[in-house]
């Protein structure tokens, strides 16, 4: 029989022996949970370091491993402190290349080492062959710690994260096709010491392979204080590129890496077609308006009022037989007229100018608004702003029916769609040229220009040049679905344009290559333009001091319609805010187009605009002549 006291004593065996069992579990559970960061936490010998390496491929996004980021970051963030204070010489894994050494304060030159990927960093000096990957740490780095210390211990450490999350963060999702280069990254420490807002930035040089026409490089740092587990930033960094390596100038020290991010992810592209939406719309709203106040003004003037501006202008002085110019009817009745457009002749503007001055018809009451809607339609200046806000609306409305949201439409839908589109974008960007055309002759040759049925002639090269071009390119079946895709080959956006591939070298020839010359033509119109407005305007202003804010406005006003907005498309490659820049400003042209419009072309009580734009500047050309 067994008594009590035996049964207490076997109690109590079969208690140690399940809590040893339990020891042995969590000690066998060890490996699997050593992912959250805390069994590991503050050792780093060799067996640790490796152990928690190992997270680097276990923690990803669709994984089952149970993973804390914050605290296995932090792990390696403070590896770099352990190393400083810790260690001396060399650490050569497959995942970790570190050297630690110990620099003076008082060096006379800056400090480079090599940081090739498969080596332990190493220094180098100015007349080694200069290796591709190497960092740079400027003499005056130290020379600003020799007050606290003659010595500091300085470590440099070559990490791979592999391709889990692990110091990812989270603007690098799978969405955005983000990346850090080759999963290194660059540790830089002198322990303890904090370095930032150096006057001498360091330089990380990273070598890498010409990057995809979708994708650029961003040189960024870990930022411990960003979001609850850090994340990547660029503050105090800058990136200088270049086709097969890339400069970081950062002014402090951490863990650096190179980003490879793509310009138009799904995000943004999805970003700037609500932009691009929102001001194409307002643009076709205002662009309705500047066509129908064209059709709405009245064609007829008054034949007493013609004959009191010519005997105005000859009870001031004789004037001579006008010079016909720009498609106008050499006659002397119709020369008067014509001054405000283009100044027919220079003798007669300043007697226009004080008929305006003496005579109250022109400036009061319905003569005047009579007299501008004569002028208005009389000249070919408001036509050409009109065919070009009349292109625009079209190109609004084809970008729109272009990007909607409807069933994927046949290959015949799909190259109809593509030929319209690049239709209307070829008139847009020759009407911009022709009004830089335009602008070039009343401003900058002013004298000889007279052209027979010249807006006719200007509205078959306007319309008719694209149409033979997409004949043309429609003809080699260059047109048809077209995507725009991430890193990992994904469309971010689809539509009808150019086939992918296929007709690369059409594109550019006839959109890029078309595009750079109506750009360059018409940024040196505007540039000689704005010259004369800015050099020559003192001829008539009394040389006035101050900013010339009627030149500027002026300029800005011509700006819209030889299409300035569109050269920012040259700047697009510098980064993502200035494709949003872009699709701001170049889908409201419109709205500028029509401001400028009725500044033009409709009279106020305090100044009297000019029905061209070019008036004021041909004023002062005239003065300058005399």
């Amino acid at each position: 029989m067994v008594t009590p006291g035996a049964l207490r004593v076997l109690f109590l065996l079969l208690l140690l022996l399940w809590a040893s069992g339990m020891e042995n579990s969590r000690i066998l559970e060890q490996p699997r949970n050593v992912c959250l960061g805390l069994i590991n936490e503050g050792n780093y010998e060799s067996f640790h370091l490796e152990n928690t390496a190992g997270c680097f491929t276990k923690c990803r996004q669709s994984g089952n491993e149970p993973c804390d980021l914050k605290n296995l970051q932090r792990y390696w963030l403070k590896y770099e402190f352990h190393l400083v204070e810790n260690q001396m010489g060399i650490v050569n894994t497959s995942f970790l290349k570190a050297v630690v050494q110990s620099v003076s304060t008082n060096i006379s030159e800056d400090l480079l080492f090599s940081l090739t990927p498969s080596q332990v960093p190493r220094p180098v000096t100015e007349e080694e062959h200069e290796p591709p990957d190497r960092v740079r740490l400027p003499r005056s780095l130290f020379e600003s710690l020799q007050d606290s210390r003659s010595v500091v211990r300085l470590a440099i450490t070559l990490l791979d994260i592999g391709p889990g999350n692990l110091f990812k963060g989270p603007k690098l999702s799978l969405e955005d096709s983000s990346s850090v280069l080759n999963n290194r990254l660059v540790g830089l420490s002198l322990g303890n010491i904090s370095v930032s807002r150096l006057a001498e930035p360091l330089e990380i040089t990273f070598s890498h392979q010409r990057p995809p026409s979708n994708m650029t490089f961003s040189c960024v740092f870990w930022d411990v204080t960003k979001g609850s587990t850090g994340d990547w930033s660029s503050t105090g960094c800058s990136t200088e590129l270049s086709a097969k390596r890339t400069v970081c100038r950062c002014d402090h020290l951490t863990f650096f890496a190179l980003l490879l991010r793509p310009i138009l992810d799904r995000a943004t592209v999805q970003a700037l077609i609500r932009i691009s939406q929102a001001g194409c719309g307002a643009s076709m709203i205002f662009l309705a308006f500047t066509v129908l106040l064209y059709a709405a003004l009245s064609p007829q003037q008054p034949h007493s009022l013609r004959l009191r501006a010519s005997r105005e202008c000859e009870r001031c002085h004789p004037c001579p037989q006008p010079s016909p110019r720009l498609g106008h009817s050499p006659h002397p009745q119709q020369a008067e007229h014509d001054l405000p457009a283009g100044r027919a002749a220079g003798p007669c503007e300043p007697g226009l100018e004080r008929q305006k001055e003496s005579s109250p018809t022109l400036e009061g009451g319905p003569w005047r608004l009579k007299f501008y809607r004569q002028r208005f339609k009389s000249e070919d200046a408001p036509k050409v702003h009109v065919a070009l806000s009349i292109s625009l609306f079209l190109l609004n409305l084809a970008f729109f029916i272009n990007v909607g949201h409807g069933r994927e439409p046949s290959d015949a839908t799909c190259w109809a769609r593509g030929a319209i589109f690049h239709y209307f974008l070829l008139c847009t960007f020759t009407w911009m040229g022709l009004e830089a055309f335009h602008l070039y002759l009343l401003v900058i040759k002013v004298f000889n220009t007279y052209f027979g049925h010249y807006f006719l002639k200007l509205s078959l090269v306007g319309w008719g040049l694209p149409a033979l071009i997409v004949i043309g390119t429609g003809s080699a079946n260059s047109y048809g679905h077209y995507a725009i895709r991430d890193k990992k080959n994904m469309a971010t956006l689809e539509l009808c344009w150019f086939r992918e591939k296929t007709a690369v070298s059409a594109l550019y020839v006839t959109v890029h290559g078309y595009f750079l010359i109506t750009c360059l033509f018409s940024a040196v119109v505007l540039g000689l333009v704005a010259w004369k407005i800015f050099t020559l305007s003192t001829a008539t202003a009394g040389k006035e001091q101050g900013p010339n804010w009627k030149g500027v406005l002026t300029v800005l006003g011509l700006s819209s319609l030889v299409g300035v907005t569109w050269w920012l498309a040259i700047l697009t490659p510098l980064g993502r805010s200035t494709v949003y820049v872009f699709a701001l400003f170049n889908s409201l042209q419109g709205v500028f187009i029509f401001c400028w419009f009725a500044v033009l072309y409709f009279p106020s009580r305090t100044a009297v605009a000019s029905s061209s734009g070019t008036a004021r500047i041909d004023q002062v050309h005239t003065a300058s002549q005399e």
